[in-house]
């Protein structure tokens, strides 16, 4: 395993690439950095708090996606105007 190497009188740490790409961490990124048994932890940290609501929603949109139930592209604003007066966008909102 690679060593780290620490650099300067502000204590920058290099982490090999590998170890990177494997934590999937990216440039700016917040690392913790802990101590257990004598040795130096760092563990990515999320920059942000997961909300549930949000995910709950992306999973239902997701699961939408999987069943086919999207809407056509639009290219205007008339062109949704328009097709919110069809069958197709009643069936598609259920109201049959």
């Amino acid at each position: 395993m690679p060593k780290l190497h620490v650099r300067g009188d502000k204590l920058t740490v290099t982490i090999p690439a590998a170890i990177r790409e494997e934590i999937a961490a990216h440039d700016g990124d917040e690392i913790e950095v802990t101590t257990e048994d004598g040795r130096i932890v760092l563990t990515a940290k999320e920059t942000a708090e997961r909300h549930p609501d949000i995910d709950a929603a992306l999973a239902e949109a997701f699961e939408d996606e999987r069943a086919g139930r999207l809407s056509p592209a639009f290219e205007t604003a008339e062109e949704i105007q328009d097709w919110q007066k069809t069958e197709e966008y009643n069936k598609f909102i259920g109201k049959e």
